[in-house]
């Protein structure tokens, strides 16, 4: 049996989560799919999938060989289109990583019209605000907001994330209206629990940094729960510009701090570390680059 369509096989399980979704995607029956998956583990001698009646695990050795068997599939599919003189069409499925607000706000859109113009392609899109191993949950591209930690991962920046300090006027009425960063200890604060330290923030002015300690009943973990909490009255949040521009032109938002800044967060699509691209990712890369303004609106 050829060593590419076995390939093919194990890459389409790891890619849909079971045989059958490889099946059906190859045009195979599944018998056809688990003979070549067990071809595979016979010539690597190892285990490559843990099966149950329920569930299909791949092995800590299946997610080794995963991102190589992508790059021979890809070397195979480029000698087959040099030699027709075409390009290889992207094709397949593309797992995809997503902030959850920023990809609800922004991102489908840029899906809605990618889908249109690839329609070979098909899209995996995983809401989560986690930053999560890419290579071991199967995915071949990242957005992430915020500061990179160091990592293995190549990174392109497409995006400038600005954030506001907001509050209902129920609230400030209250309440009262800070007048300074140091006015923030008295008030409730909504903290974001991914943003480390959390109730620490951070604002700049002409006199320089300034950086205070907050407190409050509520802390979430997603950011359009922080704008939910806000529009509750349930106290002070500093929410990404998507999430508040809306609330600011009605006015069941009021900007606070004026002449004190909030950082802005870069935006970056992060990708393994390979010498090796699928036409799929590079065509979303190349697509959501030329779309970047979008972004930063």
């Amino acid at each position: 049996m050829d060593r590419i369509d076995c390939l093919k096989a194990f890459v389409r399980a790891m890619e849909g989560g079971s045989f059958s979704a490889a099946a059906k995607e190859l045009g195979l029956g599944q018998p056809a799919v688990s003979k070549r998956i067990a071809l595979l583990e016979e010539e690597f001698g190892s285990q490559l999938f843990m099966r149950t009646t329920r569930k299909l695990t791949p092995t800590r050795e299946a997610h080794r060989v995963y991102d190589l068997a992508r790059q021979v599939l890809g070397t195979f599919e480029a000698a087959r289109a040099s030699i027709r003189e075409a390009p290889a069409r992207p094709s397949g499925t593309l797992r995809i990583s997503v902030p959850s607000s920023f990809g609800r706000h922004y991102l489908m859109p840029v899906v809605r019209d990618y889908a249109r113009d690839f329609p070979d392609v098909k899209l995996d899109l995983r809401f989560d605000e986690r930053t999560i191993n890419l290579v071991e949950e199967g995915m071949e591209l990242a957005l992430r907001i915020g500061q990179l930690e160091s990592s293995s991962l190549m990174a392109r920046r497409i995006g400038t994330v600005r954030r506001y300090l907001v509050a209902t006027p129920v609230y400030l009425r209250e309440r009262g209206t800070p007048r300074n960063p140091d006015d923030l200890r008295e008030h409730h604060c909504i903290a974001y629990a991914r943003m480390a330290p959390a109730n620490q923030w951070t604002f700049e002015s002409d006199d320089g940094r300034h950086v205070v300690s907050v407190s409050g009943a509520v802390m979430v973990d997603d950011a359009d729960a922080m704008r939910e909490a806000v529009l509750q009255h349930l106290g002070i949040a500093i929410v990404p510009a998507w999430c508040a521009s809306e609330a600011l032109r009605r006015g069941q938002m009021k900007a606070l701090l004026p002449d004190y800044t909030v950082s802005s967060l870069p935006l970056h699509v992060v990708y393994p570390e390979t010498h090796w691209m699928s036409a799929r990712a590079r065509s979303f890369l190349d697509f959501v680059i030329a779309r970047a303004d979008r972004f930063n609106a």
